[in-house]
């Protein structure tokens, strides 16, 4: 009974929730994007783009798919399979994309394939070609052979098919450009830096270059599009943390605020979650990536809860929330949290253009020293000393990936959006064993070891979205309230 009124509650909820219509992206906005690529990498250049590749689950099962992002960003073709070639300086052959076959027999087990004219509906390039053929492709274009319509017994004599690719390989002035961003790992080679490998290979002469850096730069200024998407996932994300605040009065365990977390995104028409979402009771809540989600529900206990929506197009959202399981924060717990609470509001105004992140993140932890000193959980505002509590960093940049690509040498401009999260994580033996905490005098150590003990196991984090602006900064997920006394007032209409 008590999981039937439950329901009956966040459905109270989510029936108040718009459901938004899908945006996309527009093909006009895609064709400015390649366009800025192409002219960025200059008339002796080929930019190729691979998709992602599928990736397996277990057995004969893969995970759903989800494209490249920097292939969505120029495409929007969320299917596998696909290449994207641009040849800024060719006269008749600027773009063309590769993509799947129709295939009936395929298509009656995993669903319909676009064809060539839906793709290049999607993306508005006019010259659509089989993935069969990449290959073939790549050898006509480095070693000048005819490309395109015609018998295949005379492509042999005819003249070459990218005239302007091949003169500037024969003059030494040929590039290709890869995105080659994803390069930490050194167990496993990308399928870029393979293909990179064979072409050096076999083409010595050429130079390979990297467009992660061009493409970092377009896609961390976001369109109007762009954020009407974020906005819409932040939207529904801000939908999912009030379910889920109305359904813990009478959840038992993470997993079932987790259950009304994603079915509200899927409900109000998201396609998945942007991350594995974080729904951690009590102490759980001081580990910051926690993900198992199924440990009981302590009603004397906070509950955090980092979650965000993915809409079309591949954008995503990521708000935090942290509040008691029972509607009301005790004494400690209140104290952690308006520490917190502080510290967002104190650096969300520095988020300005001209202004960098390590700013807002300096700002933060020191305001988390000031506030964790009148608590007796440090002996002085030093930054060693509040980051035995804000161990992580404040915020990063959102977009097509929840940690989204960011040049740190470049200050804040408008359209950028980055999130804001300060934390505080209790984790006494974490603190006790530090090096900072060991350096201390034996009188200070004692007063902060009561003081952890009092305050042991309490972790709290307050994240929001925020949109840099030609003014003040634009919080995106406002209409969530943040609030010590908002978040009580809200459970208490839910119990």
């Amino acid at each position: 009974m008590r999981f039937i009124v439950a329901l009956i509650a966040v459905g109270g909820v989510l029936s108040s929730q718009p459901r938004v219509q899908s945006t996309v992206i527009p093909v006009a906005e895609l064709q400015a994007r390649r366009a800025a690529l192409a002219n960025a990498i200059g008339a002796d250049a080929v930019f190729i783009a691979f998709s992602a590749e599928p990736a397996r689950r277990t057995g004969d099962v893969d995970w759903p798919f989800r494209q490249d992002d920097n292939l969505l960003y120029l495409t929007a073709m969320n299917e596998p399979d696909t290449t994207l070639v641009l040849l800024p300086g060719e006269r008749d052959r600027r773009e063309l994309i590769f993509s799947r076959d129709r295939d009936p027999a395929a298509e009656a087990w995993t669903g319909r394939i676009p064809s060539k004219e839906d793709v290049t509906a999607a993306t508005g390039i006019s010259e659509v070609a089989s993935a069969r053929q990449v290959n073939a492709f790549i050898d006509a274009l480095f070693q000048g052979r005819g490309w395109g319509g015609g018998p295949v017994s005379t492509r042999y004599y005819a003249t070459p098919g990218m005239p302007s690719f091949l003169a500037a390989i024969r003059s030494g002035r040929a590039e290709v450009w890869l995105v080659l961003d994803d390069r930490a790992s050194a167990a496993a080679l990308s399928r870029e830096q393979r293909f990179a490998g064979e072409l050096r290979r076999r083409y010595p002469e050429v130079k390979f270059r990297d467009a992660s850096p061009l493409l970092d730069a377009m896609r961390e200024i976001k369109s109007t599009t762009e954020l009407a998407l974020i906005q819409r996932a932040v939207d529904i994300t801000v939908a999912a943390h009030k379910a889920a605040m109305a359904r813990v009065v009478t959840a038992a365990r993470e997993y079932e605020l987790q259950a009304t977390i994603e079915f509200t995104f899927r409900n109000l028409g998201a396609c998945c979650w942007a991350f594995p979402s974080i729904v951690a009771a009590g102490r759980n809540a001081t580990t910051l990536h926690y993900v198992t989600n199924n440990d009981p529900i302590a009603r004397d206990g906070l509950l955090l809860t980092d979650i965000g929506a993915e809409v079309d197009g591949g954008y995503g959202a990521d708000i935090t929330r942290t509040y008691p399981a029972d509607g009301t924060f005790s004494t400690e717990q209140r104290a952690i949290y308006d520490a917190v609470f502080a510290a967002q509001n104190e650096a969300i105004p520095l988020m300005r253009a001209g202004r960098r992140f390590i700013e807002v993140h300096n700002k933060a932890l020191d305001i988390v020293g000031r506030e964790l000193l009148k608590l007796g959980l440090v002996t002085e505002n030093t930054p060693e000393q509040a980051a035995l509590y804000l161990f992580h960093g404040s915020g990063h940049p959102l977009g097509l990936q929840t940690h989204d690509v960011y040049d740190r040498t470049r200050a804040f401009e408008p359209g950028m959006v980055f999130t804001n999260e300060p934390g505080v994580y209790v984790r006494k033996d974490d603190i006790i064993g530090s090096d900072v905490f060991k350096k201390l005098p034996a009188p200070k150590q004692e007063s902060m070891r009561a003081a952890v003990a009092r305050y042991e196991g309490i972790g709290v984090r307050i994240e929001d979205d925020v949109l840099i602006t030609a003014g003040d900064p634009k919080v995106l997920s406002a209409a969530w309230p943040r609030a010590a006394k908002e978040i009580e007032a809200f459970m208490a209409g839910h119990r």
